[in-house]
């Protein structure tokens, strides 16, 4: 049973922290309202303890020049204005991860005890979700959408996010379900799986099949005989739901076979794909190509990409739905930064990822005390930084804050694998 408890001289901001998951069930505004209460219980820590937040150090610098590069690229951007909006969004969750490693280094098992909240919410999602795609409606009266066969939302209302928001707190709550024995382990993951592909959200079911699969083969609890049986098992598990669900194989197999021209059919629009670079994806990779070829070192500016693409000089991209260019971003992390934050960031980037990757594999070999944590945060790394696949914006206020709490386990899972045991 889950216990909340009042953390003593933490001023109730463990409470902030922990009502996340369920910030980002209610909406962006829960989202913003809740960092600002963390941040300012943050500070009141800090505050009370006498705690400074900034030393000369490696880090300091680091950040130091991300300040001063963000304020070239607001000063230079398309849209001053909503780049640096944004940049203070940055600074939020910036302070949000500070908030998470204070918690996590002043309080017991608070990784566990957030795990343990999560997977209580993941259930509640996942039968509210259920209900809708046996009903028709939820509990909350938000209807399925019956586009693509049928497109489920549960508690998220008309946001057909709920697959993505199962598929990315799963891996959270195993550090909770490793706890549990394996059985109890297995079959919730199984769950969270089956409700992710029945949500008819492509690019969240792939991402999240091949990250459990990368987390049962990485697992330091499983024998190789073990491991066969579960990728045997979740390769089997697809099958079978495809094939109870007709809706689900024409949507995931046939439809993006047609979007890739390696089938012939028009994907539910006009017109016939010649390659995947005319499908409205294939038109967003495009446009964010070329809006770099015009920014190339600085980009045009942080969160600017819906204002770019309306430029009619992108209208000479190569894809037959030209006219369906823009979004409110490209649908790629990589292509974002590197359309609105340009090149100089882009290799920045791209040299983080491969460091933090680097660190993890290096507790997940070398420190066994945290090989099963890092093989979970290996698998969340995975599946939020693989490079080819279709995501939401890294910079956005619900989409974004994953990727943040994601930094907070790694930092906390560095600091944690370097202490003298």
């Amino acid at each position: 049973m889950l216990q909340i408890k009042y953390s003593k001289n933490i001023y109730f901001l463990d409470w902030g922290i922990l009502l996340l998951p369920l910030s980002m069930i209610v909406g962006n505004a829960a989202i913003n309202i809740n960092c600002l209460i963390i941040i300012l219980l943050f500070f009141t820590n800090l505050f009370k303890k006498k705690i400074k937040l900034i030393r000369l150090d490696k880090t300091t610098i680091i950040i130091f020049l991300l300040f001063l590069f963000f304020s070239l690229n607001i000063y230079f951007s398309a849209n001053q204005k909503i780049s640096l909006v944004s940049f203070l969004g940055i600074i939020k969750y910036m302070l949000l991860v500070a908030a998470i490693l204070y918690c996590c280094k002043n309080i017991e098992s608070f990784i566990l005890r957030f795990s343990k909240l999560i997977f209580i919410i993941l259930i509640l999602v996942c039968l509210d979700t259920l209900l809708q795609f046996f009903r028709g409606t939820d509990i909350f009266g938000y209807s399925s959408n019956p586009s693509h066969g049928m497109r489920l939302s549960g508690p998220f209302g008309d946001e057909y996010i709920v697959g993505s928001f199962i598929g990315k707190f799963a891996l959270i709550s195993l550090f909770y379900l490793n706890k549990k024995n394996f059985f109890y382990e297995y079959v919730s993951l199984l769950t969270f799986l089956i409700i992710v592909f029945l949500s008819n959200e492509r690019a969240a079911s792939i991402m999240c099949f091949f990250s459990m699969v990368a987390y049962f083969l990485l697992s330091p609890n499983l024998n190789f005989k073990m491991k066969l049986i579960n990728f045997i098992s979740l390769a089997l598990l697809i099958v079978f739901l495809f094939n109870i669900n007709t809706q689900l194989k024409k949507h995931f197999i046939e439809r993006t076979f047609q979007q890739f021209a390696i089938v012939s059919g028009n994907e539910g629009g006009d017109y016939e794909h010649e390659s995947f670079w005319d499908s409205r994806w294939g038109a967003h990779f495009l446009t964010a190509v070329e809006i770099n070829k015009n920014y190339p070192l600085l980009g045009s500016g942080l969160h600017t990409y819906r204002i770019e693409c309306l430029n009619k000089k992108y209208e000479k991209i190569n894809s037959i739905r030209v006219n369906e260019r823009c979004n409110t971003h490209p649908h790629n992390i990589y292509l974002e930064i590197w359309s609105e934050l340009g090149t100089l960031f882009f290799i920045f980037f791209v040299i983080f990822n491969i460091y933090f990757l680097f660190k993890l594999f290096k507790v997940y070999f070398f420190n066994k005390k945290y090989q099963q944590e890092a093989s979970i945060i290996i698998s969340l790394y995975f599946m939020l930084f693989f490079p080819i696949q279709t995501t939401g914006s890294l910079f956005s206020t619900w989409n974004g804050l994953i990727y943040w709490i994601l930094i907070a386990l790694c930092l906390n899972l560095f600091t944690n694998s370097i202490k003298k045991n």
